[in-house]
């Protein structure tokens, strides 16, 4: 919600679109339920609204569009154009009959073309192919998340809370390192699905397509749905966190969001690190564009770092923990009798940590976990 705002996109206008606003988080494990607001703090809000990725997504391009940028609809960039060691551009492949929108408004001619530029942004998500073209590559000691996800309709679609399940169980009935959601959408439906963690000790022995059925089944009387009713096939995906790919930087491009694996490793949010990394990658385009001067897209990684560097290896080093069910089962255990123990989970999670007085239970623990992540540089 911060970045949106950031971008000129505020709460009047989301509730335009449709979107649904949700109060907090309603985490759950076995019997034992703790509800949990947003945390308030001085520099984000305190609110969060559910709104279909396709919506978010057209209103975003719309508004780029509005500003000045040419957006190319049916253009996949498929290859970067290369010369003499620098990337001056993309080769994309057209899907006939698409057109571009902006301010030009060019038809698509159906057929290769490539788009040269002096500066290009890597942005094609988690499998990113253009960026390991590049030479970008997954750090394999650093974990991972799989998810899966789908839509169901429910009579509970206007519940202004989501639902984490953590520690959801595996085939034999053992938690995972990971958590199934809910999460109403306003609109007579619910968006559910899990997710886990590749440092589960068990990981390859999880389906996450019946692990996403299971879950489901669960929900059935809770939430009024029908399992096996699912709006829409089920989405499968893989996402790097905490940062693991790398380089961030060429010397004349730059790699935001998934494509750099900046979800959080904390709970595989990959939204709003992919809006807050594209306005870094902004800052420093816009001085390089201005100046003349491409040196300054050095400082990406330098601004990407202060942002979240720490924040990643504190959630690479919890997750390193988590993925070990004698270290897992009594962190639940003692974590959804006490609200205030989630509430401070909360706020490490989400990266909104307190400063000054306000500080508290969870600034603390991060301090600590901080301090021993210094001496464990491969997580």
């Amino acid at each position: 919600m911060g970045e949106l705002s950031r971008l000129g996109l505020e709460r009047a206008e989301l509730d335009s679109l449709g979107a649904h606003l949700l109060a907090g988080v309603k985490m759950r494990h076995g019997r034992h339920e703790v509800t949990t607001s947003w945390p308030a703090h001085p520099e984000h809000p305190d609110t969060a609204a559910a709104l279909r990725r396709d919506v978010l997504d057209e209103t975003l391009r719309r508004r780029a569009a509005d500003a000045g940028a040419r957006v190319l609809m049916g253009h996949e960039a498929v290859a970067p154009i290369v010369e003499r060691g620098f990337v001056r551009g993309a080769t994309t492949a057209v899907a006939t009959g698409d057109v571009a929108t902006g301010p030009s408004g060019t038809p698509a001619s159906g057929t290769p073309r490539p788009i040269s530029s002096r500066f290009v942004v890597v942005a094609d998500g988690a499998n990113s192919s253009f960026g390991r073209a590049l030479g970008t590559t997954r750090d394999h000691n650093w974990p991972y998340g799989i998810a899966t996800r789908s839509y169901w309709e429910s009579p509970r679609a206007d519940e202004s809370w989501i639902e984490s399940t953590l520690g959801i169980p595996d085939a034999d009935g053992h938690p995972i390192a990971g958590y199934g959601w809910v999460i109403p959408i306003g609109d007579g439906t619910i968006n559910a699905g899990v997710a886990l963690l590749s440092t589960y000790r068990d990981v390859k022995g999880v389906n996450a397509l019946k692990l996403l059925d299971s879950f489901a089944g669960s929900l059935s009387e809770r939430w009024s749905i029908d399992p096996a009713a699912r709006l829409k096939s089920p989405t499968r995906f893989r996402v790097p966190l905490g940062g693991s790919v790398g380089p961030k930087m060429g010397p004349t491009f730059l790699v935001v969001g998934d494509a750099a694996g900046a979800a959080s490793p904390f709970n595989g949010d990959g939204v709003d690190a992919a809006l807050m990394s594209g306005r870094l990658a902004a800052t420093v385009l816009g001085e390089a564009l201005t100046t003349g001067n491409s040196t300054t897209l050095q400082r990406y990684p330098t601004l990407l770092d202060e942002e979240l560097g720490r924040h990643d290896k504190v959630g690479r080093l919890t997750a390193r923990f988590l993925g070990r069910p004698s270290i897992l089962r009594p962190a639940l255990g003692l974590g959804l009798r006490s609200e205030r123990v989630m509430g401070a989970a909360l706020r490490i999670a989400t990266n909104e940590l307190r400063s000054g007085p306000s500080a508290g239970g969870a600034e603390r623990a991060y301090a600590v976990a901080n301090t021993v992540a210094r001496f464990a540089p491969s997580w």
